[in-house]
This record gives C-alpha cells, structure tokens and sequence, in this order.
C-alpha cells in the first residue's frame, strides 16, 4: 500500500492515505501536478509566474505561500520539500502512474504483458478535463507535457503490437493498432501497421477498408494522397503477395559554390569590424533581389564568428510584417538563448513583453510615461550583453525591407547608440522592394552602405572554371542569369546534374522533382507557414510523425532547399518558397494555413500570425477576431501603423463591433497627426455606434479640431457631446480651453464650472484639465496642482500638457533652465506615447528657450525637428491649416 497514489494520466484522481486529497484550491492540484510531471526542483519565482500571472511579483508570492501551505497540510507535512527559493515533490514511498508507465517503457526487455499494463495505465490525455483560470502559461505547459506523453504512449503501443505480432496474437495486435492510430489518425505508418495486422489475422476486406480510410482523412487534413509505400502494401494485401520494402531516398548535399566578385565588400565588412574600438558601427548591404547580399553577409559572419565574435541573428519575413516588433523579437530571443540564464530582471521583464516565455511582462502598457524608452533601452542592454566578448560582437538582421515598423525604429534606436559599445550592426535590404516613408533607406544614411552589383562576365567566368565548367558554358551560364548570382546558383546546380545549364525555371523545378513525397509534404507545409519556420509548427501542418519531419529536413537541408539557423529553418530565398507555395494550388494551401492557425492558436502565438493565417485559410469570421486582436496589441506596444492595418483588416472581414474599431483606428490616426483619417475614422464609429458612444467619439472629434485650429466645429462637437451624456466635468474643461484658444471671456467661467464638477464626482483627470486650463488663463499655481493629479492617471497626456505650459510660464519668469528641464521630461513623455504635433510642439517650445539662453546651435536643432514634424502633421491634407502650427500650449 501507498500513503500517496497520484493518477494524472486521465482525470486527476490523488488520494491520500486512501482517501481522496482534500484541497481547496484548484492551484494546489495544479501545483502538484507540474511537480509531479516535471520531475525535479522548480524555483518558486517559476512556479508563482505559471499559476498567478494575472499578479505581481509580491502578490503571486503571497499567493503560493498560502498555497503551498494548503498543499503540505492537505499531505500530512510530507512529500513537499520547500525552502526559500525552490519547491519539490519527493515521491519516494509514493505511487505515480506517470513514473510508473516510464519505468516500465524505459525497459528495453519489457514483454507484451509489462507493456500491456503500462499502456492501460493512460486513461486519457494528461490532466483530462483539468484547466484554472486566467493562466495561459499553465495551459501551455499542460498541451505540451501532454503531447509529449502521447508520444511516448504512442511509441510504447509501437511496442507492444510489434511484440503481440511476434507472438502471433494477431487479434489483439490489432486491438492495439487501433489504440496507436487513435492518439494521431494522421500518421501513416500507423496506418500502415494497422493494415498490416489485419491482413495477418486473415481479415483481408479490413485490410482494403483502412487503406480507404487512410487516403480519406489524409485528403480531407492534409490534402495529399498516401505515401507510395502505403499504396504498395495496399495493392499486395489486395494481390495476395507480400509487398516490396520501400526504398529510402539518398540526398546528396551539393558543394558550396565560391564567393566570386565580392572581394572588396568582404575587405571593407572585415575592415568596420577590426576598426571598432569605443563605438560600434552599422553597415548595410544593398542591392536588388537576388544579387547576393544574405550570402555575403552570411560569409561575413562567419568568419568573425571564428574570429571569436559573438553573434545574434533575426530574419524579416514578408508574411510578418504586421507582427509588432516580430523582428526584434527573433534577435531577443537568440540573445537570451546566448546568455543562458544571466540577463539582468530589468532586461526580462522588459523583454517578456515579446517573450512570454521568459515569465510575467510588466502589467503597465507602452503608451504609459517613459514605458516605451525603458523597453527599447532594456532590449538594446539584452542585445550587447549577448554580444559581449573580447572581440567585438555583430547583430545580423537580413532582409530589413521586410521588418515590420516597430522593429525598423528599435533597430534604428540601437544604431543610435553604439558609443561604448563594441557592436558591428550588419543588415542587408533589397533596393527593389517597397520602402514605406523611407524608412530602410534613411537606416540604412545612419551607416555604411555597401552596394553590391551584379556579377560580370569574368566573374562568372571564374565561377564557372570552379565548378569544373568549360568557357562555352561559361558564356551560356552568364548569357542566361545575367550576371545574378540567385539565377546563377540555380544554373550552376542544374548544370552539375545534367551536364549544362538549363533554363532558370526548369532549374528550380527540377531541384524541387528530385525530393521524395514526403520530404515534398514537409517543404509545401513549410513554404505556407513562410519564410522561417520550426519543427514543431511544421510537423503539426504537415500532418507527418516527428521521424518523417526529421528526415525530410535533413534531406531538404542535404538539397540546399532549406538552411538550419539554430533552432529553426528557412528557405535559401523567397523565390524558393513561393516556388513551392505555387506548386501546392489554392485549395491544399487554404487547408494548410487553417492547420498552422491551428497550432499558433494552441501554442497562443502571435495574433498577427494567426490572423494571416485564418485569412489565408478563408475562416475570415475568426481572422477578423484576430486582427483585431492584433490592432490592440501592436496599439499596447506604441505601433501605430501596425495596429492600423490590423484594424483596417478586421473591418474588411466583418469584424462585429465595427465602431469600436474605427475609434481606435482614430485614436491611432489621432496621435500619428493624421487628422483628415482621424476624422474620417471617427465619423465612421457614430455611425456604427449605439447611443451610450455616441458622446465618447463626440468629444474626440472635437479633440482633432481643437487640434486643427478649428474653434467653431470643436465647440460645436463638445456641445453634441455634453447632450449626448459624455462626462460633464471632462466637456467643459475642453470648452474652457476652446474658449481661451478664441479669446473667449467665457473660458474662466467654464474651467471654473469644470473643477467644481470634477471634484464633486471625482474625477481627476477632469480636474487635472480643469487646473490646466486655469494656469493657462493666468494662475500659474493651478499647472502644479495639475501635475500632481496627473501622476495618477495612466495616460500620460495631461501631465505632458501641464509640463509644457508650466515650462513656459517659468521661461517667462527668466527661470530658463529649469524650463528647459521641464519641457525635456515632457518630451521624454511624449515619445514614448507617440503624440507627432504634440512633439513637434514641444521641440519649438524647447527652441524657444535654448534661444533665450543663448544656446543658440541646440535651439536650431531642436527648431529642425520641430518644422519637420509639423509639416509631417496634417501632411495628408489637400490644404495646409495654420492652427496647426500654432499649437505650442494646450
């Protein structure tokens, strides 16, 4: 008898000294059970972020304290080891029908009856029908236990039907085949042994029946036909002979070709690097589609990584762009993968915004007063820890022109920053693709630009004579890729197989007609999910056994189809993967994108992902959601354009709540100093909106024509907005500034009328407007009394607003640096909330008195920026609108 019986292998069932274990918290099974299964000590920060994320650091402490306590009691102050950083399950003298299924598998001389009783053991997915509340990270770690065990469940069915076949227990045998097919109807080797038992037990017509079964759900999942071997066993069950062994395909790596023709970029790369002494550099690679840039830099890299540099690498894909900071997420994540363990708590917890993984993001948004400067300082500290060394580290990003926004800008905040640290920045870009506000190019002026041209005819030449190919091929080869080393590669390739080059079309096509079916499987279900993709998504999309996968990408890799980079893969080049993607036709790619939505919505992976995918997939009621989704949080993260799109998209599928879309998009258009599409967007949510908005996107219309200079719509939309039940206090401070903005004397009646509505219902962003506004008509001590009611809220914009105009009112005193101080934390504000007019506001402002204190060089650098984000303000209109650049106090 045991004290303690755990079964988890189904619904948890625990009983102690033979009665169930009394708990009265669903977190102390659960606690019990990520012990249990895990099999080893876990520190007490990991276990309270996985069962309390929805906390902070102290209240999820507290909150496994409480629970561990609960715990230990409920098993008589034994099994549970605790001390002040970690937590354990001694289940010495205790029974656990996980460890005891592992024991006996693990034997390698276990028989039909041991493996028999072990498999039973397993009455269903672990933790079956078991969930808590509010914790996706339990969720995910309880999917992933899970399907690892259903591995090894599957693995140990393998076993066992192998072992009852050789007894000739054909029955049963097939019995257990059945069972293994269940846990994964789409493995076809599965399917293949249950064929096989059936026709051993003289159940031929069975036989004939799975087979038909088999080419039905692979058709309806996967969208391809059975394997060949499948299909052979088939026809010899059906002819009465036994069937021929199927023959493994041989993949043969083909040898790397010389770089040729870069001689010179290679010097000067290799050069920027030495020279890096207190400061780093950046360097960009240049050119069109298919010049060679990833290789050069891929070469590079290379050898200052034996030189002994550290390196973080990221790649942009085309399908991401929309992903919010995807792109600095890859480079944060190899970071963390190089520090092993050691980055700073300041660095992680920053980085867990794009990192779940690495435990609870700070609960605050990127919007919020300084947020977004300390994430993107805390990801560049990440980033040159990684790099740290006594030779000086590089950070390569290939294929920039595809980075999403958001990245572009932290990259761009990194490369600004290199004084004191020793960081080569190495990116490439094609110069023939899209560049959005010239963004890529204006990095790109930042640093050294290295542009590569196509090959010549010599250099063509001496590759040709490398590969073993004579003058006239030479003259073919150059004649045919014109002199684009993407184009030549292919050639070369095809014209080591057959003899001399071929067409570049047929060259492709004819690597891709030289792998086997399932290694075509894997790298069509690889091609949808996009540019870079890991083993796991892949295996869920293609529907093959994790041994299958493995062999087709180490064929694949063996091609020179794919490439590994770490823990992932890509394609050599995108012409590559659409190549593929084309090749699988419209319905199997709709199929596949749906199976890669499902696994990201399984893993919760990043909503802009999964919402491509659910579009691609045409499921566009749940890729709506996702956009949506999507929008919210590239808006939490401080990613305008990005949440734009998303919004934009979601609306074009059908999105439900239409008006909470288009005022959110106004809210975005709003900040950006998009003005006409912010009121576009606006007038489009009231006419979606029910009457308790109505009064909400009111007062934000008048917003954007105060904005504009526009005194006479502004009133007149706050007017609407107070009549349709928007919060009084809030409306009427608005007007007071209105009025004030038209010499109106009514201003001071309605900022009055404002403060004492606002403390009456206490509302402190009323009154903190309410105090604004009344410094501005001439009682400077109010902008205090603002200030100290805005360290309250969680948007920042009245506290930038009291900043600015209690910098000016001290600039007029002649108290000139502490002005300038002031409008300098304001700035600090506003970056990072994002605000264009109110920036370019404050930068005047700032102007204006480094004037006065005769710095005169600052203040027309600041004056610089000023003009250039004022005239980027409104920048859409078809008039340009003087209020606008007459906002320097509001």
């Amino acid at each position: 008898m045991h004290d303690l019986r755990i079964s988890f292998l189904g619904t948890p069932l625990v009983e102690f000294q033979g009665r169930p274990l009394e708990v009265d918290t669903r977190k102390a099974t659960a606690m019990l059970a990520y012990l249990a299964v895990t099999g080893h000590p876990q520190s007490r920060e990991v276990v309270a972020a996985l069962l309390w994320p929805e906390f902070d650091i102290d209240r999820s402490r507290a909150a496994l304290r409480r629970t561990l306590s609960t715990l230990r009691s409920a098993l008589g102050d034994r099994f549970v080891a605790a001390d002040r950083t970690s937590i354990a399950l001694d289940l010495q003298g205790a029974w656990f029908d996980l460890a005891e299924f592992r024991r006996t598998a693990a034997l390698p001389s276990a028989g039909s009856a041991a493996l028999g009783r072990a498999v039973d053991l397993h009455r269903g997915d672990l933790l079956a029908g078991f969930a808590i509340r509010s914790s996706a990270a339990f969720d995910d770690w309880q999917q992933l236990a899970g399907e690892a065990i259903r591995q090894e469940r599957a693995a140990a069915l393998d076993r066992l039907v192998d072992a009852l076949a050789a007894e000739g227990r054909n029955d049963e045998a097939v019995a257990r085949a059945e069972q293994r097919l269940a846990l994964d109807p789409l493995h076809e080797p599965a399917h293949r042994r249950l064929i096989e038992r059936y026709a051993a037990a003289g159940r031929r017509a069975d036989a004939l029946q799975q087979y038909r079964r088999c080419v039905r759900v692979l058709d309806r999942e996967l969208g391809v036909r059975p394997l060949a071997e499948t299909t052979e066993l088939y026809n010899a069950v059906n002819e009465g002979r036994t069937p021929a062994a199927a023959e493994m395909p041989v993949a043969v790596a083909a040898p790397a070709q010389p770089l040729v023709g870069r001689a010179d970029q290679w010097r000067r790369l290799m050069e920027l690097h030495t020279a890096i002494a207190a400061e780093g550099r950046l360097a960009v690679i240049e050119g069109e589609s298919g010049v060679g840039k990833t290789r050069l830099a891929d070469e590079v890299v290379a050898a200052l990584a034996e030189r002994g540099a550290a390196v973080v690498t990221a790649r942009a894909s085309e399908g991401e762009r929309a992903l919010p900071y995807g792109m600095l997420a890859q480079l944060l994540r190899a970071a963390v993968e190089r520090i092993d363990g050691d980055l700073p708590a300041h660095c992680a917890g920053e980085a867990a915004r794009l990192l779940p993984e690495l435990g609870p993001a700070p609960d605050t948004s990127l919007e919020d007063p300084g947020a977004r400067l300390r994430f993107l300082e805390a990801a560049c500290q990440a980033i040159a820890l990684a790099c740290g060394g006594p030779s000086p580290g590089v950070v390569m990003v290939d294929d920039l022109h595809w980075s999403d926004p958001a990245s572009l800008d932290a990259l761009g905040y990194l490369a600004r920053r290199l004084q004191g640290r020793r960081l080569l920045i190495l990116a490439t870009r094609r110069t023939d693709e899209p560049d959005p506000g010239h963004a890529c190019a204006r990095l790109a002026q930042a640093g050294e630009r290295i542009a590569l041209a196509r090959l010549t005819r010599d250099d063509v030449a001496e590759l040709a004579r490398s590969q073993g190919l004579g003058p006239e091929d030479a003259e073919a080869l150059y004649a045919e890729s014109e002199g684009l080393p993407l184009f030549l590669a292919e050639l070369v390739a095809a014209g080591r197989s057959e003899g001399a080059p071929a067409g570049i079309r047929d060259a492709v096509e004819g690597r891709l007609d030289a792998v086997s079916e399932t290694a075509g499987q894997v790298l069509t279900a690889a091609a949808v999910i996009g540019r870079t993709f890991d083993v796991d998504t892949v295996r869920a999309t293609s529907g093959r056994s994790p041994e299958e996968v493995v062999a087709a990408l180490e064929e694949l890799c063996a091609r020179g189809l794919i490439v590994e980079r770490g823990a992932a893969y890509d394609f050599g080049h995108e012409r590559v993967r659409a190549a593929v993607d084309e090749r699988a036709g419209l319905a199997r790619r709709r199929l596949l994108n749906g199976r890669v939505a499902d696994a990201l919505a399984v893993r919760h992976g990043p909503p802009a992902l999964l919402a491509r995918h659910l579009q691609l997939a045409g499921r566009e009621t749940e890729a709506a959601e996702a956009h949506a989704a999507s929008g919210d949080r590239a808006r939490s993260l401080s990613a305008g354009a990005e949440a734009v799109d998303h919004y934009a998209s979601a609306l074009a599928l059908g999105h439900p709540d239409p008006a909470r879309l288009h005022e959110a998009m106004g809210d975005v258009h709003t900040l950006r100093g998009d003005y006409a599409a912010a009121l576009a967007a606006y007038d489009a949510a009231a006419a979606h909106a029910g009457p308790e908005r109505l009064g909400g996107i009111e007062h934000k219309l008048a917003a954007v024509h105060e904005r504009r200079g526009e005194w006479e719509p502004a009133e007149r939309h706050l007017r609407d907005a107070l009549a349709l039940g928007a919060p009084a206090a809030r409306v009427q401070a608005d007007r007071g500034l209105v009025a004030w903005r038209r010499g109106d004397p009514e201003a001071l009646d309605l900022s009055r009328e404002a403060l004492r509505l606002a403390e009456r219902d206490g509302d402190d962003e009323a009154a903190a407007r309410a105090h604004n506004i009344l410094g501005l008509l001439g009682e400077p001590g109010h902008f205090e009394r603002s200030l100290e009611l805005a360290a309250r809220l969680p948007d920042p914009s009245i506290r930038i607003a009291a900043l600015n105009n209690l910098a000016r009112a001290r600039a007029a005193e002649g108290r000139l640096d502490p002005a300038a101080e002031l409008v300098r934390e304001a700035l600090g504000l506003v970056a990072a909330q994002g605000d264009r007019h109110r920036e370019a506001a404050l930068r005047n402002n700032l102007a204006d008195t480094l004037h006065r204190a005769g710095r005169e060089d600052e203040a027309m650098e600041e004056l610089k920026r000023a003009v250039a984000i004022f005239a980027e303000v409104g920048g859409h209109e078809e008039e340009p609108r003087p209020g606008v650049w007459r906002l320097v106090e509001w």
